[in-house]
């Protein structure tokens, strides 16, 4: 067996992105992902036990061959029951690992998952307990612009009131979780900030971290480009990471929207301090 091949038949580590929403979780997961050498699925929800299958994830894969339509048709009516009854809590995280992950593993050096809902993050590391842990972060103040544009726009899934009470209370239940993260797990972490002021050193320091086997950056661009709703954001970042969404509340013409956002940034000052955002 020659270095190349015996380098691709050691088993990598397992990646979870673990993100608060508008923090450059999709950016992240596209640049690490290239086939064959590496794939990450965006927010599967296999924590909730479902499988949110995406149609361009299973067109992908299954140029190599592996079925993922098939995979949700035979586990989604047990993970179904499972909820029903209260029972199999992890029985989808289990069903990936044991049914899916194997076939993945003999056409894919390396596989993840990224999520931007963590309450149920323990469920995963129950079944991969030394994942690699990418956690990202931006200032809340853009959070909340962003997430404000989405929302009032009719895109995205927030529900209900927008204010930033509630969005304050969301992201640091969400940091909670990323604190039980760090405490727990082998994490690095990403701003958001850093992440589009220099990309490769960022996405280099990460490709180390997690072991990843690409040769290159993988393809950026791909789901805001074909997603609904998002063409606005491909036209503004194209195939690239850029910094024209950074500190975007010092640019914002609404003030009252400004003030809002300062809301939200005085009602996390543990996640502030943790992330390294001052005023």
């Amino acid at each position: 067996m020659n270095e190349q091949s015996a380098d691709s038949s050691r088993e990598r580590p397992f990646v979870f992105i673990a993100s608060l929403r508008r923090t450059g979780s999709t950016v992240l997961s596209e640049a690490l992902t290239e086939l064959p050498y590496s794939f990450i699925f965006r927010e599967p929800r296999l924590d909730m036990n479902w499988f949110n299958l995406k149609p361009s994830d299973a067109a992908q894969l299954k140029e190599l061959g592996i079925d993922l339509v098939a995979f949700a048709r035979k586990h989604r009516l047990a993970a179904f029951f499972s909820r029903r009854l209260g029972v199999g809590e992890t029985y989808m995280v289990k069903a990936f690992k044991e049914d899916l992950l194997p076939k993945l593993r003999t056409c894919v050096q390396q596989v993840g998952i990224k999520e931007i809902r963590l309450g149920n993050w323990r469920r995963y590391h129950a079944h991969f307990p030394h994942m690699r842990i990418l956690l990202t972060g931006r200032d809340p103040r853009d959070i909340y612009i962003s997430l404000y544009f989405r929302a009032t726009s009719g895109q995205g899934s927030w529900s209900g009131p927008y204010t930033p009470e509630r969005v304050a209370e969301h992201l640091n239940d969400e940091f909670a979780r990323q604190l039980e993260m760090y405490g727990a797990g082998t994490c690095m972490k990403v701003r958001y900030e850093e992440l589009a002021a220099d990309p490769d050193a960022v996405l280099q320091k990460a490709i180390c971290f997690t072991d990843n086997p690409i040769p290159s950056v993988g393809p950026i661009g791909g789901f805001t480009g074909t997603a609904p709703g998002r063409s606005n954001e491909y036209e503004l970042h194209g195939k690239h990471i850029t910094s024209r969404r950074v500190f975007r509340w010092k640019t914002e013409q609404d003030r009252g929207l400004v003030m809002e956002a300062q809301r939200v940034f005085e009602s996390m000052p543990e996640y502030c301090d943790f992330w390294g955002y001052g005023r």
